[in-house]
């Protein structure tokens, strides 16, 4: 974790089983912003959605490491959100 920088995250990641009915999952992207009090850090609001299956689950973490990437070096998707 670095001030300014990207990362992301899902509430459900997949675990090798299907989670009850749902066969597919999402990962946020946020950044790290130093805290009001000067010690550590906090994510902010998610600024990128990442939607895919679960027995997909690696190219969905893959295309968010290059969205991660693509906002550290100042560039922007043109959408919110995307399948793969």
């Amino acid at each position: 974790m670095e001030a300014f920088k990207h990362g992301f995250d899902g509430a459900c990641k997949p675990g090798g089983a299907v989670f009850g009915a749902y066969h597919t999952f999402s990962v946020g992207i946020f950044q790290w912003l130093p805290k009001s009090g000067g010690k550590g850090l906090k994510r902010s609001a998610v600024k990128y959605r990442i939607k895919g299956r679960y027995d997909n689950a690696e190219a969905v973490y893959a295309r968010a490491r290059e969205v991660c990437a693509m906002f550290d070096s100042g560039d922007a998707p043109a959408k919110k959100s995307e399948g793969i």
